[in-house]
């Protein structure tokens, strides 16, 4: 940059304007009252249109999280997720994809606590016959194929139909357990 008076002179204009943008943004605009940065708590990220890839040890991709919009809100050690997808890798070998309106992490844990419509799906390769499970909170442990819920369960085997209440679904060896008051409807 060349010293010469445009440019002394722009540059502090900006600086200016940053020293008063900055002092404007110490004040709350609804009460004209200081903002003390230090009271607001760690800040977190934001994402929108979010698209996550989980690998394995070895740099394989396992599985994807798909979310309109990700939280992090430090203060309560959790990420929030919102109009979530999570497809598996076909190298995990997992056919199932989940969705949910939401979803939660709480920090540190390998798990997500998904909410809303959550429906997890499945289509048979060979009769191509889909399998559906709707529930409205489901836990989902991605890195142990492990579905779970203590609540309502709804399970659709094509045209047959299963109410229960409670559930543990291993993804990776299709194995579904429902626990307590289970009731079909099934065509003869």
């Amino acid at each position: 940059m060349f010293v010469n008076a445009p440019n002394v002179l722009g540059f502090a204009a900006l600086a200016a304007i940053a020293s008063a943008s900055w002092y404007l943004a110490r004040f709350d605009t609804d009460n004209g009252t200081a903002v003390d940065s230090q009271s607001q708590g760690p800040l977190g990220y934001y994402m929108r249109n979010a698209d996550i890839a989980i690998m394995d040890g070895d740099g394989r991709m396992l599985y994807r999280i798909f979310a309109r919009a990700v939280e992090q809100r430090p203060t309560e050690n959790l990420t929030v997720l919102s109009d979530v997808a999570i497809v598996y890798s076909p190298l995990a070998e997992v056919p199932w994809e989940i969705r949910a309106d939401s979803g939660e992490i709480p920090d540190a844990q390998r798990y997500l606590d998904l909410s809303g419509s959550v429906e997890l799906a499945t289509t048979e390769a060979a009769t191509g016959e889909t399998t559906l499970i709707q529930a409205p909170r489901i836990r989902l442990a991605p890195d142990d194929y492990l579905a779970t819920t203590d609540g309502d369960v709804s399970v659709s085997l094509g045209s047959e139909r299963l109410q229960a209440i409670g559930m543990i679904a291993d993804l990776k060896d299709d194995y579904l357990e429902l626990e307590s008051s289970v009731h079909g409807f099934f065509n003869p």
